[in-house]
C-alpha cells in the first residue's frame, strides 16, 4: 500500500465519533472544586472527583476509534460534577508511523487490534482505596468502539453495576493498524485475558479508505462484512445476556458509521429472552454524533442532520443521568 493511501486512512479513519461537550437543560452540578489526578499503571488515566462527600461511584469513560484523552477530558469533569468518580481511560492512540501524525501518546496501543478488555479489572483494582472513589459501584460510559468495549467487559465482570452504551454494536469486529493494511480480516478489535476475541470482518475497508478522508463508506463496509460471513455471526456475537446489570442503549436510524440502531435492537431481543431489562433509546432521524447535549452541531460523518442529532441529544442526555443516578447512586 503506497504512502499517500497510508497517508490518507490515517487522516480519513472516522469509525466513532468523539463523546462531545455538552450538559441538558435544568440539570444541576456541583459547583463544588473538582481534581484530577493520574491512575498508577494507566498512562495518561486520570480519574475526577469533587471535594465533598465521601466515596464516589466509579464512571469510566471509553472513547471511540478517535482515541487519545478527549472523551475523559470533556466528560470527566461532567461526570464528576454529577456525584461520580469519572474516569477517563485512554486505550488507544493512532499510530501510522511515518505516513501520518506522530502517535499523541506513546505509552498505549497504537493499532484498534486486540485492545485488552481485561484492563478494566487492573484499572478496578488500581482505584481501589482511592480517595472519593467506591470501586464497589462501577458503570461504564461508551459511544461506537467505546460501547463495544464496555459491552464486551460487561458480559464478562459481574461486577460492572450499569453501562451507558451509545450507538453500539451487537459483535465484535475486526481490528485495524499499519500492520493489518496487507493483511485484511485477521486480527481482532479486543482481546480477553491474552485472547483475540473472535470478530466480524468488514468488507473494503482498504479501498474504502484509499477513496479519501471522509469518503469511505464506513456502514455498508461492516453491513457488507457482515452479509458476507454469517458463518462468524454466532462466535462474534457479544453474550450480553450474560450481563445482570442495568443498560441503556442509544442509536440512530440514520447512523452512517455502523448500523447501531439495529444493533441495538438485537441487543435488546437477546435481553428480554433471557429476562434481563434494558432501555432502550432509538431515534430514526437521527445519526451517530449523539453524545452529549446542546444544539446542532456539525458532524459530516454521522448520518442524520444536525437538527435530529440535537433533538435526540436533548431527549436522551436527561435520560441518561437519570439512568446513572438510579443504578449508581445510593
Amino acid at each position: 500500500m503506497s504512502g499517500s493511501v497510508v497517508r490518507r486512512t490515517a487522516l480519513g479513519l472516522a469509525l466513532g465519533a468523539g463523546l462531545a461537550l455538552g450538559l441538558a437543560p435544568g440539570l444541576a452540578l456541583s459547583q463544588a472544586r473538582t481534581t484530577s489526578s493520574p491512575i498508577a499503571g494507566f498512562p495518561h488515566a486520570k480519574v475526577y472527583v469533587q471535594d465533598g462527600a465521601g466515596p464516589r461511584p466509579v464512571v469510566v469513560i471509553l472513547h471511540g476509534a478517535e482515541g487519545g484523552t478527549e472523551a475523559g477530558d470533556r466528560y470527566g469533569p461532567i461526570l464528576a460534577a454529577l456525584g461520580y468518580a469519572a474516569v477517563g481511560l485512554p486505550y488507544y492512540s493512532p499510530d501510522w508511523a511515518q505516513y501520518g501524525p506522530p502517535k499523541a501518546l506513546p505509552e498505549i496501543a497504537g493499532s484498534f487490534v486486540d485492545i485488552r478488555v481485561d484492563q478494566l479489572a487492573d484499572l478496578r483494582e488500581a482505584l481501589r482505596g482511592t480517595p472519593g472513589v467506591d470501586v464497589e459501584r462501577f458503570g461504564l460510559f461508551g459511544a461506537s468502539k467505546g460501547s463495544e468495549f464496555a459491552l464486551i467487559a460487561a458480559s464478562r465482570y459481574d461486577w460492572i453495576d450499569a453501562v451507558v452504551a451509545y450507538t453500539p454494536t451487537d459483535v465484535v469486529w475486526e481490528g485495524w493498524g499499519l500492520e493489518t493494511v496487507e493483511a485484511q480480516g485477521v486480527r481482532s478489535s479486543f482481546s480477553f485475558e491474552g485472547r483475540a476475541l473472535p470478530f466480524m470482518p468488514y468488507r473494503g475497508f482498504i479501498e474504502g479508505l484509499q477513496a479519501g478522508p471522509g469518503k469511505a463508506d464506513l456502514r455498508a463496509i461492516h453491513a457488507n462484512g457482515r452479509a458476507d460471513n454469517p458463518q462468524k455471526e454466532a462466535e462474534a456475537r457479544i453474550p450480553v445476556e450474560d450481563y445482570a446489570g442495568a443498560l441503556i442503549l442509544i442509536a440512530g436510524g440514520r447512523d452512517a458509521q455502523w448500523d447501531s440502531a439495529t444493533a441495538a435492537a438485537n441487543i435488546a431481543l437477546a435481553r428480554a429472552e433471557a429476562g434481563l431489562q434494558v432501555t432502550t433509546l432509538i431515534y430514526p432521524e437521527a445519526g451517530h454524533d449523539l453524545v452529549g447535549d446542546g444544539g446542532p452541531r456539525e458532524s459530516p460523518l454521522s448520518g442524520g442532520s444536525p437538527a435530529a442529532d440535537a433533538a435526540a441529544r436533548a431527549d436522551a442526555w436527561p435520560k441518561v443521568v437519570g439512568f446513572l443516578a438510579e443504578t449508581l447512586q445510593p
